[in-house]
């Protein structure tokens, strides 16, 4: 049955029909992302059906596979065959379930409303619905078939009949749009983009809260109508919280519209306009020369991107400006020299140095999370303590913060304190291991924090609700940096497949090296040189003076919580050249095009984007103290870092496992790949997997060999081992 299954599973994506998998004899999805998971890549279905040959096969409904389908239940609460007495179903594809009900597969160009309960024990499924398929198993140990000769094989569907059409309600959306717009256009565009930057309301996370702000945004610092401010976050903000709210249901619709008025009577607090001069929310006009010579440029710097995205990192390794200095400083008095290491390290710090004090045009900040992975005993301490002594030198000490998480309300706390913090993480994958275990209940929400943090860099963080509101912590404005170092085997250790999907590793910037390189220096502790000292100060006291339109807003109020909170920092707006700009937008849509071709690392291309703007905006403000600008050139390094990263870390995700043997395999797997291009002895792998029992050793060695990942040869009277990866590298030696 599980061969049926595939086979199953190949058929009907040849129907065109999306699929994904559910557990054995459940209708549960086994994918992250249930139905919106569902393909007809046949190699991702085999991947599935590999990795759960038991697996259920489900369909998306509606515009993924364009079947609609009227599920007739029978259960205790209704018997759907009664309901339908009186109905005529034309004769079309159906499948009879193992509960005595069916599935009526019908196609349609007019997709009808999902409706839970049309009649009693029957449900209307489209888009965004499943149902699960034949041969699947059900819960009462039966299984799905189709009816004699109504098979997707036998027949075609019939069209979608009228009589099964739920009413649909007004769409009140489509009528919003049609308001009348009395602002002008640009300050609409302006007014678009600024909200574009505001957190979506979620469900259980102050989403009211959120709503009202975005309207007091509108109708007070871009000084929108009720019917502009509306119709914006109708369109434009509403399709991004979670939930959306439901405009077709009138109380949904009245509460939504009622946030627009309450948004109006807060003006007392607020200065009007403060945001109609603000330049950073001022429209990127690209005329057809710009796109031209933005063209020109992408073509000469594509043979330098393609170079950064093999193998070639030397490049990236002296970057421009205070952020080069940096690097060169700690890589000069290093033992054993890591400039990639080093250069994760430094932007982290940059990040925070920089943090709340400059931001894009398209409201970008600074916040990074990087990961330095090395074997142990190459050298990765260096860096983090050599930040450390420059921020004393510095005087600059405030800007770090522990080098542990003891629980998700300590970061919050350290943040309250100081809303610009640099956590130095040594063994950061212990950290996550101990996360994802769930032993500790204080740490087992701090990723679940860390990427809302990562978000709400522009915007207000709030934290959890208490019964003491005097305990809810609100941060404005938050910048929170990582530089987290770990060897390779224990940072795997703390990963999963979840990770990959939920957008956690997507917000995680991984700096690799397999180099354990001999000591250059005798341990003696060079002086933190004055004039880094002096421009790291510089940066940290800076204040950025308010612009003219801010007026005396001093602070602004929540509506929904007692008290008064400052009034976001000054930032300096650091403009994109339009070259630039245009070439951040090829790389979002080729990153767009990557993510499609594989789900499994989608993620980590669809922040790819936001990542290289975020590198960019560090590296023009370490060059320019007064008037940073982001330069093509910055542009073009950071958008070939970004690549370079991605490359290297989607190397690791076949590595990343949930399967304590197949970590096992990564793990030595680890191993042979940190002993370089002259490959791994017998004695050294033992020596290192002592946690191994000697029979395991060679059963996953043996494994190892026969899936292609190592490659063995007798060398000298021993077996040595390479990854394929080194062992390309060893060939090429011989040459």
């Amino acid at each position: 049955m599980d061969n049926q299954l595939f086979k199953y599973a190949l058929a009907y994506a040849q129907l065109g029909w999306a699929i994904f998998p559910c557990r054995p004899g459940e209708k549960t999805p086994l994918t992250p992302h249930g139905v919106k998971d569902a393909t007809r890549d046949e190699s991702q279905i085999q991947a599935w059906w590999d990795r759960w040959p038991n697996a259920n096969l489900a369909v998306a409904c509606g515009e993924p596979s364009g079947v609609y389908v009227v599920d007739v239940d029978v259960s205790e609460k209704a018997n759907g065959w009664s309901s339908l007495n009186g109905y005529e179903i034309p004769k079309t594809v159906r499948q009879d379930t193992p509960s005595g009900g069916a599935h009526f597969f019908f196609r349609t160009d007019n997709p009808p409303a999902n409706k839970n309960s049309f009649l009693p024990g029957i449900d209307i499924r489209g888009t965004g619905y499943y149902v699960v398929l034949t041969p699947s198993l059900h819960p009462n140990g039966q299984r799905y078939t189709w009816s004699n000769d109504l098979s997707p094989w036998d027949i075609q569907s019939a069209e979608f009949p009228a009589l099964f059409r739920p009413k649909t309600k007004p769409n009140v959306q489509q009528q919003a749009s049609a308001l009348p717009i009395n602002a002008d256009s640009n300050i609409l565009r302006r007014a678009s983009m600024y909200l574009a930057t505001c957190d979506p309301a979620i469900q259980g996370a102050g989403g009211h809260d959120k709503l009202l702000w975005a309207a007091t945004i509108l109708v007070h610092g871009f000084l929108l109508s009720d019917a502009d401010a509306y119709s914006l976050l109708v369109n434009e903000y509403n399709p991004r919280c979670v939930p959306s709210w439901d405009l077709g249901d009138p109380k949904d619709e009245k509460d939504f519209r009622r946030k627009v008025s309450e948004a109006r009577r807060l003006g007392s607090h607020f200065q009007a306009g403060w945001l109609l001069d603000d330049p950073a929310y001022n429209s990127l006009e690209v005329t057809q020369e710009t796109k031209d010579a933005a063209r020109r440029l992408i073509e000469n710097a594509e043979k330098a991107i393609q170079s950064y995205a093999s193998t070639n990192i030397d490049d990236f390794l002296s970057p421009p400006g205070l952020l080069g200095e940096i690097c060169e400083w700690i890589d000069s008095t290093a033992i054993k020299t890591q400039p990639m290491l080093t250069l994760g390290c430094v932007l982290a710090f940059c990040g925070v140095l920089f943090g709340r004090k400059v931001r894009d045009t398209g409201g970008t900040r600074t916040n990074l999370y990087c990961m330095g992975i090395a074997d142990s005993t190459a050298g990765k301490n260096h860096a983090p303590n050599q930040i450390r002594r420059l921020c004393l030198e510095a005087g600059a000490l405030d800007l770090l913060g522990g080098d542990d998480f003891a629980s998700d309300s300590s970061i919050e706390a350290r943040l309250e304190k100081n809303p610009a913090t640099l956590f130095l993480c040594d063994e950061i994958g212990h950290l996550f291991a101990a996360i994802k275990s769930g032993l500790n209940q204080h740490t087992a929400k701090v990723i679940s924090l860390l990427m809302k943090l990562y978000s709400t860099a522009g915007s207000v963080y709030s934290g959890r609700e208490y019964a003491d509101t005097d305990k809810r912590r609100t941060l404005i404005q938050p910048c929170c940096c990582i530089y987290g170092y770990s060897t390779l085997e224990r940072f795997l250790e703390g990963l999963s497949p979840d990770e990959l999907t939920d957008g956690w590793l997507s917000r995680c910037l991984v700096f690799h090296t397999v180099n354990n390189p001999d000591k250059t220096r005798n341990l003696i502790e060079a002086p933190v040189p004055h004039d880094l000292a002096r421009k790291v100060n510089a940066w940290f006291g800076r204040q950025i003076s308010r612009s003219a339109g801010d007026g005396n807003m001093d602070a602004f109020v929540n509506h929904y919580t007692t008290g008064i909170y400052a009034r976001p920092p000054n930032q300096i707006i650091v403009p994109t050249q339009a070259e630039a700009e245009t070439l951040f937008r090829e790389f979002d849509n080729d990153c767009g095009k990557l993510g499609k071709k594989d789900k499994e690392i989608a993620t980590l291309w669809y922040r790819a984007e936001e990542n290289a703007r975020r590198i960019a905006l560090i590296i023009a403000t370490s060059m320019d103290f007064h008037n940073p600008e982001v330069t093509p050139a910055i542009a073009v390094y950071s958008i070939a870092l970004i690549r370079y990263l991605l490359k290297c870390f989607c190397e690791m995700v076949p590595w990343i496992s949930t399967s304590i043997v197949d970590k096992k395999k990564h793990r030595v797997c680890a191993v042979i790949e940190s002993t370089g291009v002259n490959g791994c002895s017998r004695r050294e792998i033992a020596r290192r997997t002592q946690y191994l029992a000697r029979r395991e050793r060679d059963e996953i060695l043996l494994d190892l060999a026969e899936a292609g990942r190592i490659i063995t040869e007798m060398i000298s009277g021993g077996v040595r081992y390479w990854t394929t990866r080194n062992r390309a590298e060893f060939e090429r030696g011989r040459l």
